[in-house]
């Protein structure tokens, strides 16, 4: 089992300028920790401000590492030109020696759509369209290809393609991240036993295509003393978060059917959120619970995001990416 740190798009109360600080020191800790990579989201018009151009930001927090990779969990493929995408990477690529690698979803968001005036209609063509276009440009050879014409130099470092990593869901998602992708990436609403069976479809649809599928989940999770120490000190933030996914519509019927059921936030409990999606507890306890998940899902990765915007702080995130590293990362690669 591999481990991935996702990094929090904003923290309230922090300037920006110190929170690129702090984050560039949880990576530099990360590095150390073990993890195998970080990524970063990419989300617009945050309420407050927050991080955008994760490619830009993941080349500059990459900055002074020795090991770890860098991607984006996950880049929203259709609101971007798929040759400024292609280069961006294999740019990253050079600058980390490889280490560089590209996540993609379909992206859901109206508003990000009118931001960016990109037609919410035409984006799963428009994914499509990128990764014909980004693998070419990969290649270095002269290309023509949904109306893009030319070619890309230089090609990626080491002349090897980056991982594409694919956030997705839907079952032509699924279907493409099988054809096209060398790790699904599971959303951090899904319950593990909802994963198991999204899992199968993209399997399917890999070894299909003549692929070895990679399962790879994002989860939110932390280390403490206790299940308890975490839920006092961790968990009220990580509620937060998942109760603007639920408010934005990111939590589905068709997965979770008590959607319809929730009628106000009293209803919104971590006695029923929690349980298939965090990961939080002692070294031991989250050593378990890995096991048990990747029996489940037959994933072999875990993308885990630590920190959320509303805490805990920099100091004791810190503290909880090197403690994971040494009661969690050491012991499960022994």
């Amino acid at each position: 089992m591999r481990f991935g740190i996702i990094l929090p798009i904003q923290s309230v109360g922090t300037p920006l300028d110190v929170l690129l600080d702090e984050l560039r020191a949880e990576v530099a800790a990360a590095d150390a920790a073990g993890f195998d990579a970080f990524f970063l989201p990419e989300f617009h018009s945050a309420r407050g401000g927050g991080l955008v151009s994760p490619q830009l930001l993941g080349a500059a927090l990459v900055e002074g590492t020795q090991r770890i990779r860098v991607g984006q969990a996950v880049l929203a493929g259709p609101l971007h030109h798929p040759v400024r995408v292609a280069e961006d990477l294999i740019m990253l690529s050079w600058l980390t020696k490889g280490r560089a690698l590209l996540g993609l979803g379909v992206a859901h968001q109206v508003p990000d759509f009118a931001l960016y005036g990109v037609p919410r209609e035409s984006r799963f063509r428009r994914l499509v369209q990128m990764l014909d276009v980004v693998r070419a440009a990969w290649r270095s050879e002269p290309f023509d290809l949904h109306g893009y014409t030319g070619q890309v130099t230089p090609a990626p470092y080491g002349d090897r393609a980056p991982e594409i990593w694919m956030g997705t869901h839907g079952p032509r998602g699924l279907k493409l991240a099988g054809e096209q992708a060398d790790v699904w990436l599971a959303d951090p609403q899904r319950h593990v036993d909802v994963i198991a069976k999204l899992a199968e479809r993209y399997r399917e649809s890999a070894r299909a295509a003549g692929r070895t599928p990679k399962v790879a989940l994002f989860r939110d999770g932390w280390i403490g003393d206790s299940r308890a120490d975490c839920e006092k000190t961790w968990l009220p933030s990580a509620m937060a978060v998942h109760r603007l996914y639920f408010n934005v519509g990111t939590y589905l019927r068709e997965f979770e059917p008590w959607v319809d059921e929730v009628r106000d936030r009293s209803d919104f409990t971590p006695e029923l959120v929690a349980p298939g999606r965090f990961l939080y507890g002692s070294g031991a306890d989250i050593r378990e619970e890995v096991k048990q998940w990747a029996e489940i899902t037959g994933c072999e990765y875990i993308a885990l995001r630590m920190r959320q915007p509303g805490g805990p702080g920099h100091e004791a995130t810190l503290e909880a990416i090197a403690r994971f590293g040494e009661e969690v990362i050491a012991p499960l690669s022994s």
